[in-house]
């Protein structure tokens, strides 16, 4: 699958109400690409413990309020990337609902890297504000978290 790819990061503080989206990804209207996600990887930047985050990949039809993060080239020589992001978000992404895309049990101790078999990428359509948020969970603890992307457009 050829095109240009990209990687970012984004954090959050984990708060015990789900919905604390750590990093965002949709497209933008000036110009609409589809966008291949190959590789995810989360993790906690606070002070682990033996307790365990749930940590859900969701589609979005609506970015939220969010602090922008500019993408990194992973090639110099490919063009800015058509992707808004976004992290540590005041307003939550729509979500659209079933639309769970990966889910993951992580113990805060850990580093978890999800990358897709050839052919099984997350896919975003080439639609204004469509796109994914990745978001972990807990009911009782507070910690901040960290979770990268890297796709293709």
């Amino acid at each position: 699958m050829p095109g240009a790819r990209y990687s970012a990061s984004g954090n959050n503080t984990l708060t015990s109400t789900p919905g604390d989206t750590c990093l965002s990804l949709v497209g933008i209207t000036a110009s609409l690409r589809r966008s291949w996600t190959y590789e995810l990887i989360f993790g906690n930047e606070g002070t682990p413990a033996d307790q365990v985050l749930n940590w859900t990949v969701h589609r979005c039809t609506a970015e939220g309020t969010a602090t922008a993060v500019v993408p990194t080239r992973l090639d110099l020589a490919d063009a800015e990337s058509d992707m808004n992001v976004g992290e540590n978000h005041t307003a939550e992404p729509t979500y659209t609902s079933t639309e769970e895309l990966l889910e993951y049990p992580l113990n805060t101790r850990g580093t978890f890297r999800w990358v897709a078999t050839p052919g099984s990428e997350i896919v975003t359509p080439a639609t204004n504000d469509a796109g994914y948020g990745i978001v972990a969970f807990h009911a009782s603890i507070t910690t901040d978290y960290r979770a990268t992307a890297l796709w293709i457009e």
